[in-house]
């Protein structure tokens, strides 16, 4: 069968290729439905394994049965045997809507398209940022407004505007038999907010047009992401900003209510994850606290109390400082606080070291603790290290909005909310940290990825129809002056700052015809949050920068395959739990396997990509490529792992396509030249040749191979003569 034709093979290239689950149909339909919830399913995630109830439209049609829920309402005590007419009147005031709903009459969904982020990205910094777009037929009828209040209502909420329903996503199929595919359920659910609803009305009835962002997203509407007042923070911990920024938000509401703008507060919450306070450590270290107190003492005669500190001695040093005014999303606050963390500061700063560390390799801070540092990396341990610890860890900001049903609010005629951010781990692949003339060899990254695609000249293309290239010849990195002087003025200039260059290697192009370059600049963002123990943050800024915008890489392609749920991701779309927890270990991996999706809350998705064209007709063998071999010419130099940074899914007239926008890791196909000591550069001119040597181009491995071997033995003839 075709299905164990490409689970055979993806076994034998890569353990981890999953294959598009949709291929084990002979024909399969998309079916969505849109539907109620409550407030319990949101916060506990049982939606997730519910049945559907309250339905308003799906597509082929609703049936005779819309699951109208008879004891939703607030208050309805448990097996209660009113009818819903019965409980309608005590929580709507207008029954006929409830009929409507009950009769269930057919609306059809139709054309659907959603577009979300699966990495950071410049809409949305650290956060997730999705939009979907649907239509609705309605033949000889103009009830959908009519149903949505009955569903919403029957469910507690007295404002369906700003109420969740439910998206279902089910793909049903039948095999070569003919017969229904016997497996684990295809579904997707997807709490929503409808954020504009156009609709025309005819004699025929009425076409709807919807626009719908998932529900947790609605904390980054304006109105809860932007505060109307000023927000100012001096901490010491993240924690500390935490609660002071709660604190704050909570006075402005107790000042709407006084001037009568609102008659009930909504509540700001914002955690922040343990494993992302462990990975980030702490503000500053005490010795800096110290330092910055034994200096103003000093400078300006300033005692503990004067800087912040109580009578009684226990010093609270105040290292984080900043305001948030009515132009600063406070997402972007929470963000900018989390990234003044050492941890993270370390990560952007000095990385390979931090990442070596993370993998539980460390070193002295000192010329002696990085000479150990180059010279571990070169042995064989140095690629188990990379193959196992491919992720480096980050954070992301998730959001969720929860809705007080007992409570309506006769001012704003809203219920009150409570808005959540939570700052989660996330992980970020190991070749997005690559700066110019650093490569990682002997690795091969295509075993350890999900999804592969064979485009056209390789005989194994079942998925791509289309791909387009964006390639920018001029690229390239800015490389961040800083503030570096006082770090050249201790002389550990060369040490600290050049550290990638010690650890993998400085090669002249690790990929000959996409040499990755880098220029002297300066920061273009800014961070809302300033480190009175460090100040010189500019090294951060640019990591933060180019970490979310992805947009600006030097390789990007547009990707479009055959529909795949595995971009679905089942975890983006997912509220927080009323616990502050996940409470689900499936989207602590990278792919699951429960939902056969990419847990993109948690990991960047990584694809491979492969891609041949033959240079011409060989007219003395009759073949388009070489006999036995691969020239430059045929595999081309944009071939290799891409991150999916924004995925497009189209459903129209029963096609299910995806467009995945992507960009390319940078010098994926290096020889990882041996690291060189501080020695080495005292004879630049050899220094130069072992650099040329090193990077000639050979056209096969073994030629490769033999370079890299002249390479070191020259290098290790300068070292032994080298006067110290």
């Amino acid at each position: 069968m075709y299905e164990d034709r490409i689970i055979r093979k993806a076994k034998e290239q890569a353990p981890f290729l999953k294959p598009n689950i949709l291929h084990q149909f002979a024909s399969y339909n998309t079916i969505f439905t849109l539907s109620g919830v409550n407030e319990g399913e949101i916060k506990d995630l049982t939606f997730l394994t519910n049945p559907v109830h309250d339905i308003i439209a799906r597509t082929g049609g609703i049936g005779p049965d819309a699951k109208v829920s008879r004891f939703a309402f607030a208050g309805s005590p448990e097996g209660d045997s009113g009818t819903v007419a019965e409980y309608a009147t005590k929580f709507s005031a207008d029954r006929g809507s409830i009929s409507i709903l009950e009769r269930a009459h057919d609306l059809f969904i139709e054309n659907v398209n959603m577009v979300s982020t699966a990495s950071p990205n410049a809409e949305r910094g650290l956060g997730n940022f999705t939009k979907i777009e649907f239509e609705i037929h309605e033949p000889y009828g103009v009830t959908l407004i009519e149903k949505v209040n009955a569903a919403t209502g029957i469910n507690g909420y007295k404002d369906y505007q700003d109420a969740p329903l439910l998206l279902t996503i089910e793909f049903k199929g039948l095999d070569e038999n003919g017969q229904p595919v016997k497996t684990q359920p295809l579904v997707r659910k997807i709490p929503i907010g409808i954020a504009r609803v156009e609709f025309d009305v005819n004699e025929g009835g009425a076409r709807y047009s919807l626009i719908a962002v998932p529900y947790p997203e609605l904390g980054y509407d304006d109105r809860y992401k932007f505060p109307r007042t000023d927000v100012p923070v001096a901490v010491s911990t993240p924690l500390e900003w935490a609660r002071d920024v709660e604190s704050v938000l909570k006075e402005m509401m107790t000042q709407e209510i006084k001037e009568k703008k609102r008659k009930f507060p909504d509540e700001y919450k914002f955690d922040i994850h343990p494993d992302v306070l462990k990975n980030g450590k702490a503000y500053a270290s005490n010795k800096t606290n110290a330092t910055m107190v034994a200096k103003a003492s000093e400078d300006y005669g300033l005692t503990l109390t004067d800087v912040g500190t109580p009578q009684d001695g226990n010093a609270k040093i105040k290292v984080i400082e900043g305001t948030a005014g009515s132009t600063t999303a406070l997402t972007k606050f929470f963000e900018d606080a989390i990234r003044t963390l050492t941890g993270y500061k370390d990560l952007a700063e000095t990385f390979w070291r931090s990442y070596l560390a993370s993998a539980g390799v460390t070193f002295e801070d000192s010329k002696e603790g990085d000479e150990a540092l180059a010279k571990y990396v070169t042995s064989d341990k140095m690629e188990t290290v990379v193959m196992q610890n491919q992720y480096v860890d980050w954070f992301k900001i998730k959001t969720t909005v929860q809705t007080d049903i007992d409570r309506f609010d006769t001012i704003t005629k809203m219920h009150p909310k409570k808005i959540i951010y939570q700052a989660i781990p996330y992980k970020i692949h190991v070749l997005k940290m690559i700066t110019a003339g650093v490569s990682i060899a002997g690795v091969d990254w295509s075993r350890q990825v999900h999804k592969e695609y064979n485009y056209i000249y390789t005989g194994e293309n079942v998925d791509v129809q289309n791909l387009k290239i964006n390639y920018k010849t001029a690229y390239y990195l800015r490389n961040v002056r800083g503030n570096d002087k006082s770090n050249a003025e201790d002389g550990t200039f060369s040490w600290v700052k050049n550290i990638s260059f010690l650890i993998f290697g400085k090669e002249r192009y690790p990929e000959p015809l996409k040499p990755l370059r880098q220029y002297p600049s300066v920061t273009k963002g800014r961070s809302t949050v300033q480190d009175a123990g460090s100040p010189g943050n500019d090294r951060a800024q640019e990591f933060y920068d180019y970490l979310t915008n992805p947009e600006a890489d030097m390789i990007k392609i547009e990707l479009e395959i055959l529909g795949d749920p595995a971009y679905i991701c089942q975890d983006s779309y997912m509220p927080i739990h009323k616990d502050l927890s996940t409470k689900n270990a499936t989207f602590e991996t990278t792919y699951s396997g429960e939902y056969n999706s990419f847990n993109s809350d948690t990991f960047q998705p990584i694809i491979n990509v492969r891609y041949r064209i033959p240079d011409d007709l060989d007219d003395n063998k009759g073949l388009m490529f070489s006999d036995g071999g691969k020239t430059r010419d045929e595999d081309l130099f944009f071939n290799g792992l891409y991150q999916v940074n924004k995925i497009e899914s189209r459903f129209d007239n029963g096609q299910f396509l995806q467009t995945l926008f992507c960009s390319r890791f940078n010098n994926q196909q290096g020889a990882g030249v041996t690291p060189l000591s501080a020695s080495a550069n005292k004879d630049s001119v050899n220094l130069e040749k072992i650099n040329q040597d090193a990077n000639r181009l050979p056209t096969s491995k073994e030629l490769k191979d033999k370079a890299k071997k002249a390479a070191q033995k020259e290098f290790e003839e300068i070292v032994d003569d080298t006067v110290y």
